[in-house]
């Protein structure tokens, strides 16, 4: 018990390092004269999305809004994890990427607190534990195997590859909130788990806090968790279910029903959720994302159904559910996945001891231990050692800006953050709006792929504005640039290059401004006050 102990410990230390050196690889990267956003790839909008949040809180803020758009609408978010990150933000005057590190960093140990917790219940034994600690940490897909074979179609990438989702490893590293979600929906199946069991009706009222929190942050996988909870209680309690149900479901749904409403009654958000689908690839792609941890449990089931049904059917339900899920009408459907990984390990951790249970003699075992070392592992970690390398080369690129940012574009970030109101409505580059919300916290007119509900509008009215031989008069496109809530112009790229070179088209506007800041990047405007 000892040698668990120590392992565990060591592992879970691991793998934070592992989850966290990327960003620190990066930072000291930096190139001379630019700042690190400290962020990896992929998806730097939503990154900027989560700190957008979090600058909210450090603002002041209990209830978000969406920053993305300059339409009018009220606050109504209610987000713990992001309160807190703004808080921690404000009291130690940190940098909000460090601060979600660190965060981060927390919501790693207690996901594998929550793993060795779950899998002591379930009976595993050292060599079992040891093995599923192993592939939830390190293993994904056959992604990363294709990719350095130079297999990868367009058509068949490995979901392993490109959704974060996929692998538990991918959820730790790229993702502050996920740890805490995957940690929370751990919870919620392990007490579902032991309160069926054992009749211990308090832990359906832990499960159901649990899954009430999950609802709060990231409220994804709630319908999976609702159908486990139904279907194992139901199977376990029977006539006493309703019972059990209705401790579980006391705890839950007020947090769901909240959640819920919110995203009927906002109009805004409604569309957010239209624009953000995100619609399920093929079985395949899937199937090769989960790769050998899926191969391990098969050949495991194929070798004794039985009694590893019997004895684990609630964690091959949970991995079927993802699966089954992933594919009704949901807009969320690709989400559904997240933490299908999790049951596919444990299993995949008792099919590595049986094969070792397989083989009589110690020496044989020895060997195959050796083997597994040499030529598995590698095997199993392939897509972290691509992802590490890949994302490595884009962060350090930083072709999109996302990265590294110069210190002239973060001296007219941090004038906005100090000289105006969060609320100011700030117009810049579709590029430059993904950053001002996340280390102003102004709001912008566009910026994100789902957030910016309006950016097609938006791009049609910014158009037609300066479209050469419009119905547009001097005082008219002056009158509807600054009636749409503007108040401050972020000159730099695209937008500094055509006050240069089009003064005349720009003239009219400036005319109604005043020049706050500039420096040899950036020129900052604000709206002249009524007189």
């Amino acid at each position: 018990m000892k040698k668990l102990t120590a392992f565990r410990l060591a592992w879970t230390a691991i793998v934070v390092a592992a989850t966290s050196l990327p960003y620190l690889l990066n930072w000291f990267a930096t190139p001379a004269g630019y700042h690190y956003t400290w962020i990896i790839p992929p998806y730097p909008e939503d990154s900027f999305g989560y700190m957008a949040w979090a600058q909210q809180a450090a603002h002041g803020a209990w209830l978000f809004t969406i920053k993305y758009t300059a339409l009018p609408h009220k606050a109504f978010l209610f987000h713990p994890f992001f309160l807190f990150s703004g808080w921690m933000s404000a009291l130690f005057s940190g940098n909000i990427g460090v601060v979600f590190l660190v965060m981060k960093a927390i919501g790693v140990v207690l996901f594998f607190a929550a793993f060795y917790a779950y899998v002591d219940f379930l009976g595993l034994d050292p060599i079992q534990s040891t093995a599923a600690s192993v592939l939830v940490g390190v293993s994904s897909g056959l992604g990363g195997i294709l990719a350095f074979s130079g297999l990868v179609s367009r058509s068949l990438a490995p979901a392993d590859l490109w959704l974060v989702e996929m692998s538990t490893y991918w959820s730790l590293l790229w993702n502050p909130l996920f740890p805490f979600s995957l940690t929370l929906m751990l919870l919620s199946i392990y007490w579902l788990d032991r309160g069926t069991r054992e009749a211990r009706s308090s832990d359906l009222w832990l499960a159901g806090l649990a899954t009430g929190v999950m609802a709060l942050i990231h409220p994804y996988s709630l319908p999976l968790l609702f159908a486990f909870a139904i279907v194992v209680t139901v199977i376990r309690r029977r006539a006493n279910a309703f019972g059990y149900l209705c401790r579980y479901f006391a705890l839950a749904l007020p947090f769901v029903t909240y959640v819920t409403v919110v995203s009927q009654i906002n109009p805004l958000v409604a569309r957010h959720s239209a624009l953000g689908e995100m619609k399920s690839p093929s079985l395949v792609v899937y199937l090769l994302g989960f790769g050998l941890p899926l191969f391990f449990c098969l050949a495991a089931l194929m070798a004794k159904w039985t009694p590893l049904f019997k004895r684990y059917y609630q964690v091959l339900l949970w991995f079927f559910l993802s699966v089954v899920f992933a594919y009704l009408p949901f807009w969320f459907q690709r989400k559904l996945v997240f933490g299908a990984h999790v049951p596919l390990c444990i299993l995949g951790g008792i099919a590595f001891a049986m094969l070792l249970g397989w083989c009589s003699r110690s020496t044989t075992r020895r060997w195959v231990v050796i083997i597994a070392a040499v030529i598995g592992l590698p095997l199993l970690v392939a897509t972290p050692i691509y992802l590490f390398a890949s994302q490595a080369k884009i962060a350090r690129a930083n072709a999109d800006g996302a990265y590294y940012l110069s210190n002239e574009k973060m001296e007219g970030l941090r004038f906005l953050s100090t000289h105006s109101d969060p609320n100011d409505v700030v117009f810049a580059t579709i590029a430059t709006s993904r950053l001002i919300p996340a280390f102003a916290g102004n709001t912008v007119v566009w910026g994100h792929w789902a957030m910016s509900i309006d950016l097609k509008e938006r791009r049609a009215w910014l158009g037609d504005l300066f479209k050469t031989g419009s119905n547009w008069d001097d005082e008219d496109r002056s009158r509807e640039f600054w009636g749409t809530g503007i108040q401050y112009i972020f000159a730099d790229g695209e937008i500094k290059l055509a006050l240069e070179t089009y003064p005349f088209m720009w003239r009219v506007i400036l005319k109604e401004a005043e020049k706050v800041f500039e420096n040899d990047s950036v020129v900052i405007y604000r709206r002249r006050k009524a007189s």
